[in-house]
C-alpha cells in the first residue's frame, strides 16, 4: 500500500505552503544583558517555549518561523523589554510566565504584572509573578475583605503580608 504525500506547491493540494516569516528586533545596547540574561539563559528559555527560531547577535535578535509564531515572539520580546526598562531583573522563569500570559487569552500585559511593585526592602522587591497573583493584589487594593483560595505555595499569605506591610508604611 502506498501513501501519497500531498505536494504543497500543487494547486489541488489540501496542504498550503506557509511562507516563513523573518523579523529582526534591535535592543538598546544597555538593556541587552538584562533581556538575554547571564550566558543567554533568557534567550534559551524563549527558544524553548516559542515555536519561532530565536537568534541573537550582539544587540540584534532575529526571529524566524511561521508568521503567527514570529508575531508572538515579537510581542513577548516587547513585553520583556518593557519590564527590563522598568528595572525588573528578568529570569528564565519570568520568560516562561510571560509567554504563558501572552498565550492564555487573559489579555494581561506581562510587563504590567512583572513591574507592579508592592514593597521594596533591602534591595528585594515583592511583586506578583502571575496574572492571578496580580488579580489577587488588585482585589486587596479594591476591597476591604478578600478571600484567597488556592493550593499551598501560590503566594496567598506572602502577598497579603506584603500588602499589609505596604499599608502600614503608608499609614
Amino acid at each position: 500500500m502506498t501513501h501519497r504525500v500531498p505536494d504543497p506547491t500543487s494547486s489541488d493540494s489540501p496542504v498550503q505552503a506557509v511562507t516563513p516569516a523573518r523579523s529582526t528586533v534591535e535592543i538598546p545596547i544597555e538593556l541587552t544583558f538584562g533581556l538575554l540574561g547571564p550566558a543567554d539563559a533568557n534567550l534559551r528559555a524563549l527558544e524553548n517555549v516559542l515555536d519561532a527560531d530565536v537568534h541573537a547577535r550582539g544587540n540584534v535578535i532575529t526571529l524566524s518561523g511561521r508568521p503567527a509564531d514570529v508575531a508572538l515572539a515579537e510581542r513577548v520580546l516587547a513585553e520583556l523589554l518593557a519590564a527590563v526598562r522598568s528595572g525588573v531583573a528578568v529570569s528564565p522563569e519570568e520568560v516562561r510566565r510571560s509567554v504563558g500570559m501572552m498565550t492564555d487569552g487573559s489579555g494581561e500585559s506581562p510587563a504590567e504584572v512583572l513591574t507592579l511593585d508592592i514593597i521594596s526592602r533591602r534591595g528585594k522587591t515583592v511583586r506578583p509573578k502571575t496574572v492571578n497573583q496580580k488579580k489577587y493584589v488588585d482585589a486587596i487594593d479594591e476591597h476591604t475583605i478578600v478571600f484567597g483560595v488556592g493550593p499551598a505555595g501560590t503566594g496567598k499569605t506572602y502577598l497579603a503580608m506584603a500588602k499589609a506591610v505596604q499599608a502600614l508604611q503608608s499609614k
